[in-house]
């Protein structure tokens, strides 16, 4: 896509100097995909801030719903959103989450969740977008520290029209039903309105919006929030703004100030990756550019570790072999069906399937739809 910032980002980004990891790609047959585009880190591996966590809580607290309600069944305690050094895991986001789905008032509404976030609720990641040299320097360097985000999403920004605009799409840890799905698609949506207006100002407009899903009861609510001309039951989540906004020096804008940050945010993302463990490794091996997947047997070999000791490694890390080799599956399978055009035949070769038939079976197992429903929704 021309002039499109990726999340795979290039080995350097304009403004802030190299990203904190080179990215390889792998060729399909049908266009290439950054290693970026397709890593899958565990679902269990607790490696995130809880920045996002946080809003929710304090939302429902104020609706008279203890903390603890809304933590339930997360492993986590109101202390733990208190500390500086709390890490969690996407699998603790997504109960928190569903926590919340089934908690929240009927009048909470995710977007203006969203919109309500400040730039400080990011820590050092915040500060860093805030002192960036220009708004485009911003987004460079959110993209390419973006793990420090807690990701929810897929997020694309698109300059080959005549507007600017984000794409957003749920990760398919978050869009395993559909009320969850539209609640990230609306609760990120709002976040990243909140940190243009943080870094911009309050004059920052979007010029359009688009929902991927139907109207909602409240949709007065969405013109409300976003202040723009917006279409439900869209192909694609997209928010539109003028490109002008990306040369534009942030209000907070200072070199020495972000260099410092920066540092501190390079030191983070280091320790995110230092903390994956063994299922790290793994994953890492499974999506080399050969696209091979080894058994348990042979990716002890590769790790240069007996079988019994890998699979006591895994387990005390909170999964299975065969867990992590279903997840790296159903994430390059989502990605092909969303980026490719390849058919269940071709894919069902890639991941290493004995048919198609299988493949689709063992995707409906894992996404709760089949994969033609799934690539309809894209």
């Amino acid at each position: 896509m021309a002039d499109a910032y990726m999340i795979a980002m290039d080995d350097q980004v304009a403004g802030i100097g190299a990203a904190p990891a080179t990215h390889s790609m792998i060729n399909f047959g049908h266009g290439d995909i950054g290693v970026a585009d397709i890593k899958y880190i565990g679902s269990a591996e607790r490696i995130y801030p809880v920045y996002k966590l946080i809003p929710l809580t304090q939302q429902l607290a104020a609706a008279g719903i203890a903390v603890e309600r809304t933590l339930a069944g997360a492993d986590l305690t109101p202390d733990d959103l208190r500390d500086p050094y709390c890490f969690i895991s996407r699998q603790q986001v997504c109960t928190v989450f569903d926590n919340f789905l089934r908690l929240t008032p009927g009048n909470i509404s995710p977007l203006q969740l969203g919109a309500s976030f400040h730039l400080t609720d990011y820590g050092f990641y915040g500060y860093a977008l805030l002192s960036s040299a220009t708004v485009r320097d911003a987004v460079n360097f959110g993209l390419a520290y973006r793990e420090l985000a807690t990701p929810i999403v897929d997020v694309e920004l698109d300059e080959s029209g005549p507007d600017a605009v984000w794409l957003v799409r749920a990760l398919p840890d978050f869009a395993l039903h559909e009320e969850m799905e539209r609640f990230v698609l609306e609760y990120q949506s709002g976040i990243l309105l909140s940190l243009h207006q943080s870094v911009s100002g309050n004059a920052f407009r979007l010029r359009s919006a688009s929902f991927a899903f139907a109207a909602p009861a409240e949709a007065a609510d969405y013109h409300s929030v976003l202040n723009c001309p917006i279409e439900f039951d869209a192909a694609r989540t997209e928010l539109h703004f003028d490109k002008s906004w990306l040369e534009q020096r942030p209000l907070g804008a200072h070199a020495t100030t972000f260099q410092l940050v920066q540092d501190t945010c390079q030191d983070m993302l280091e320790r995110i990756g230092s903390g994956r463990g063994v299922i790290g490794e793994i994953y890492r091996h499974l999506l080399n550019p050969s696209g091979q997947f080894a058994n348990l047997e042979q990716m002890a070999e590769l790790l240069g570790l007996h079988s019994r000791t890998l699979r006591r490694k895994i387990l005390s890390e909170g999964s299975t072999y065969q867990k992590i080799v279903d997840e790296v599956r159903f994430k390059l399978a989502s990605t092909y069906l969303a980026r490719t055009e390849m058919t269940h035949e071709a894919i069902s070769e890639r991941l290493g399937f004995s048919d198609a038939s299988s493949f689709r079976r063992a995707f409906k197992r894992w996404a709760q739809v089949s994969p033609n429903d799934y690539r309809k929704r894209l």
